[in-house]
């Protein structure tokens, strides 16, 4: 009895110590049988459509697939014509190892097979060549192992993503997607039948040959019965089963959205992720490709041939459509190359974001009076894309006419590395220093890609809400930054959205809707090498751009000419695609119901709010506490001598009548008078009038170089720089008297220059004019 509790107590530590070494060598020692098993990965778009399959590291198509997401009719039907002892053996099937070896020692001419699912498993995982006796040994070894460490699911499972099924195509995943367009777990019973029979000749029984497919007619009818005998109710099977076997072939798959999933294909996934789901709607990516080829082929004679697209639902943040070029297979166009994620100079199409940051300063509203003139820094002198100068412009007027100087005097006062910032955190990446652009960063000077561009119009039109553009249907865009104040945006979309669209009158028909209101922005990049249009409408961002991918300039690559009437383009086939499903498209109109802002009437001519004298008023919108409160005082009544037309010295209701003109800086009148443009400006004063008792506001001088603040660098080698003091007095030929640090260099007449070597170091420059009405401003002179 003693000996026999001693032998038990042994057996069952012996047995306890296996068990543990057991689970610590499955814990520890063994890794999942599909580790280091590259996969294809199968794209589809946002409604399920296969867009395309991959091809894994080793050219396989070969898309992982979990047992769960197999239907039971391939487990079944595998099992069943491969080895339906599969559950109860321990990795090899003993009687029938013992019947194949005898059938191979007698010499019979086709010995029948002992090969199980983990024998086969250990054969494709460990790339044994079973066809030897050692080979076979060994394959015998691991498929031992194999069941000893796994469980008969997991076996399953690797077979069923490893198995050859013709060609190159191997599991059952991308086999099913391949031959019947289906997934795995929507397999019928007699496409899971003729599939299951494929593994054990894939080169003769292949579905991706006419052979193959004439091949595998019978061994499907004999599985049939084999299915039936098992499954007595299946019977229509027999049916089916003589039916001709229909399937898609390698050369059918689809290669829809190229660029976007090449895009895709670079980010970095897990290795099972294999069937991934986009964002992509192919019913407007195929019509936005269509009217894209349309528009470029008609424009192909100025030498228009190439041109990229995004669009993007602002309120899911969802990419809809991605066309990276014109055409992904024109060498000629260098087509491959991707215009979403190309960094480029963007012109003038991040100047709302300049506006958005003015405004959210309190520099400026819509109906601010910016100045449209000629500035020099330095050897630099920005200009306007035609060359001209509107002077006195309204803020609005300013960034939907793309004009260059307002912009870059908002950037100065806004303070460069401040609007650097604003670009960082607004999502743009890969820039170099702030000091890098300087000032040309309002004109394009730092490059984005159209994704980026994309992400900030999007911003944008959530009223400063910054997510993350989405490309996958489970990217995470919960993480939302606040980018300005959302009553900052709401006012440069106002003024974006006083920009009609092109060609906007449209035919009345019965079913005649109105245009959808688009707030939009052009933009060209110097020397005409990118032509761009930014735009939010409904619930949609849409980017385009037009140019070479290789710079080659062209002057029809303009922002208004060229990118505009493409985007319009494409804002159509947008709006009919959706009036075709039954879902038009609603119009956007931002509310300010939670938003600091409040309405003022403004005044249209000179900016600033509406004085007594205004002439034209209009409401426009106002961030109380934040937005610059400046008076119009362009409009002023005044005394009119009834007999001459001439000012009078004062007023007198015998002798005089009142009349309102308008009253610019000396600065602006020049800038008219140049310009050939006539100003209501008032008349003369009346001879013998005493200029001290009219108790009329003085125009001080204008300094027009240099401008405040700049900081001017030494060209040469010496401690000095010769610089040109220019300036403008309130009459034609008004005297001015120039200063430098309170020490008198000599005078000019309006507009002359006066040029003096200034040194190295921070200076003060006055101007004053024969009335001893002084200007003052700062600059500096560096090395």
């Amino acid at each position: 009895m003693r000996r026999n509790k001693k032998f038990f107590t042994k057996t069952i530590c012996i047995i306890g110590a296996l068990l543990i070494g057991w689970a610590i060598i499955r814990l520890f020692f063994v890794s999942p049988l599909l580790d280091n098993i590259s996969f294809s990965r199968a794209y589809y778009d946002r409604n399920g459509k296969l867009l395309r399959i991959t091809l894994s590291a080793d050219d396989k198509y070969r898309i992982y697939t979990p047992l769960t997401e197999i239907s039971p009719h391939i487990k079944n039907a595998v099992v069943l014509y491969e080895d339906k002892h599969f559950y109860h053996h321990p990795g090899i099937n003993p009687i029938a190892l013992v019947r194949a070896i005898r059938q191979y020692a007698s010499g019979t001419a086709h010995p029948v097979g002992a090969s199980t699912i983990t024998m086969q498993v250990a054969r494709l995982k460990y790339d044994i060549n079973s066809k030897t006796i050692g080979g076979k040994l060994t394959q015998i070894a691991a498929a031992i192992y194999i069941d000893l460490f796994h469980s008969k699911s997991e076996i399953l499972e690797a077979y069923l993503n490893l198995a050859p099924y013709g060609g190159n195509i191997e599991g059952i995943g991308a086999a099913s997607t391949i031959y019947f367009g289906r997934h795995a777990a929507d397999l019928t019973k007699i496409e899971a039948i003729t599939l299951a029979t494929v593994p054990q000749n894939p080169t003769k029984r292949g579905l991706n040959t006419p052979t193959g497919i004439t091949n595998i007619a019978n061994m499907r009818q004999n599985l049939v019965a084999r299915w039936i005998a098992e499954y007595p109710n299946d019977t229509n099977l027999i049916t089916l089963a003589d039916m001709p076997i229909e399937t898609r072939k390698v050369a059918d798959l689809p290669f829809w959205a190229p660029h976007f999933i090449d895009n895709l294909n670079t980010r970095k996934m897990p290795t099972k992720m294999s069937e991934i789901y986009t964002t992509i709607d192919m019913g407007i990516q195929s019509k936005l490709e269509s009217a894209l080829r349309t528009e470029i082929n008609a424009r192909k004679s100025v030498g228009i041939t190439n041109a990229a697209a995004i669009l993007v639902n602002y309120k899911t943040m969802d990419t809809l459509a991605y066309i990276g070029s014109a055409d992904y297979y024109n060498r000629a166009i260098y087509g491959e190359n991707d215009g979403v994620r190309a960094r480029r100079s963007p012109g003038s199409t991040l100047k709302p974001l300049i506006y958005a940051t003015a405004a959210d300063r309190g520099m400026i509203h819509g109906m601010t009076l910016l100045r449209d003139t000629k500035v020099n820094f330095g050897a630099y002198a920005p200009e306007n894309s035609d060359n001209e100068f509107y002077g006195p412009i309204l803020a609005r007027d300013a960034l939907t006419r793309s004009r260059n100087i307002p912009a870059i005097n908002l950037v100065r006062d806004i303070g460069i590395n401040d609007f650097y910032k604003i670009l960082l955190d607004s999502g743009v990446t890969n820039l170099k220093s702030p000091r890098h652009y300087g000032v040309s960063v309002a004109l394009g000077g730092a490059e984005v890609s159209m994704l980026e561009l994309s992400d900030i119009y999007a911003t944008m039109a959530n009223l400063g809400n910054r997510r993350q553009v989405k490309l996958l249907r489970d990217d995470d865009t919960n993480t939302i930054t606040q980018i300005l104040s959302p009553e900052a945006f709401f006012i440069t979309l106002d003024m974006l959205g006083h920009q009609s669209a092109p060609n906007n009158k449209l035919p009345f028909t019965k079913n005649f809707r109105p245009p959808l209101k688009h707030y939009w922005k052009t933009g060209t990049s110097s020397s005409y090498r990118d032509a761009w249009t930014a735009g939010i409408f409904g619930d949609f961002v849409l980017i385009v751009w037009v140019g070479n991918f290789d710079g080659t300039p062209n002057n029809a690559f303009s922002g208004a000419r060229a990118a505009a009437p493409i985007y319009f383009a494409l804002a159509d086939a947008i709006t009919n695609y959706y009036d075709g499903i039954g879902k038009p498209i609603q119009d956007n109109n931002f509310k300010t119901d939670d938003l600091n802002i409040i309405t003022v009437d403004m005044c249209t001519i000179g900016g600033g709010i509406a004085g007594p004298y205004c002439p034209k008023r209009e409401k426009a919108y106002f961030i109380p506490g934040k937005s610059p409160i400046t008076r119009n005082t362009v409009h002023r009544m005044i005394a009119i001598d009834n007999k001459t037309g001439l000012r009078a010295c004062k007023a007198n209701a015998e002798t005089t009548h009142n009349a309102v003109y308008e009253f610019w800086d000396t600065e602006y009148l020049d800038l008219f008078k140049r310009a050939g443009i006539k100003r209501n400006t008032p008349p003369k004063y009346m001879s013998g009038c005493d200029i001290n008792e009219t108790n009329d506001d003085t125009v001080a001088p204008v300094i027009l170089y240099p401008i405040q603040d700049t900081k001017i660098v030494i060209t040469s080698d010496q401690d000095s720089e010769p610089i040109s003091f220019v300036g403008l007095g309130a009459t034609d030929n008004a005297k001015l008297i120039w200063f430098l640090d309170d020490k008198i260099l000599g005078s000019t007449h309006n507009g002359e220059a006066l040029e003096y070597n200034v040194a190295m170091g921070d200076h003060k420059l006055s101007v004053t004019d024969t009335s001893g009405t002084t200007t003052e401003m700062h600059f500096s002179v560096i090395k």
